[in-house]
C-alpha cells in the first residue's frame, strides 16, 4: 500500500467494523424491541422457548456488535456473535428440507448470509487481542 494511503487506516478500520457490526446491532435491536413478533416466528421453526430464545439471542447480537464496533472487548462480543449466528443459521433456515425450489433458495440465502456473519465474527475474534486503532481498547 502506498505511504500516502497509511493514513487512513485508522479510518478504514473503523468503518469496517462499525460496518460489520450493523447487522448484530440492529437485529439485536429489532429482536428485542419486537419480541412478540421474533417470538412468532421463532414458534413457526418449531424453536423451544421462542420469548426465551428471541429476547436471549436479541441481547446477545445487540451486546456483542455494540462491543466489536467500539473495539473495546472485542473477542468476547464477536463470540457472542458467533454464538447466535450459527445455531440460528442451522435452526431458523433449513434449506436442505424444502421441497419447493423457490422456498429453498430463499432459505439458502438467508442460511449463508448467516454463516458468512459469522465467519466474519471468528475473523474479528482471531484478530481480537491485537491492538486496534481508533478502538476503546480492552
Amino acid at each position: 500500500m502506498p505511504d500516502a494511503l497509511w493514513q487512513f487506516y485508522p479510518w478504514l478500520h473503523l468503518a469496517g467494523r462499525v460496518l460489520y457490526a450493523l447487522f448484530p446491532i440492529v437485529f439485536g435491536a429489532v429482536l428485542l424491541l419486537d419480541l412478540m413478533e421474533a417470538s412468532r416466528f421463532l414458534e413457526q421453526k418449531a424453536v423451544a422457548g421462542p420469548r426465551v430464545v428471541g429476547g436471549a439471542a436479541g441481547l446477545m447480537l445487540l451486546v456483542g456488535g455494540v462491543l466489536v464496533a467500539a473495539g473495546w472487548h472485542r473477542f468476547v462480543g464477536a463470540g457472542l456473535v458467533f454464538l447466535v449466528l450459527v445455531p440460528g443459521a442451522w435452526a431458523l433456515f433449513p434449506f436442505w428440507h424444502a421441497a419447493d425450489p423457490a422456498v429453498r433458495r430463499a432459505e439458502m440465502a438467508q442460511f449463508l448470509m448467516m454463516v458468512g456473519l459469522a465467519g466474519g465474527a471468528l475473523f474479528t475474534a482471531f484478530y481480537g487481542y491485537q491492538e486496534w486503532p481508533l478502538s476503546l481498547g480492552g
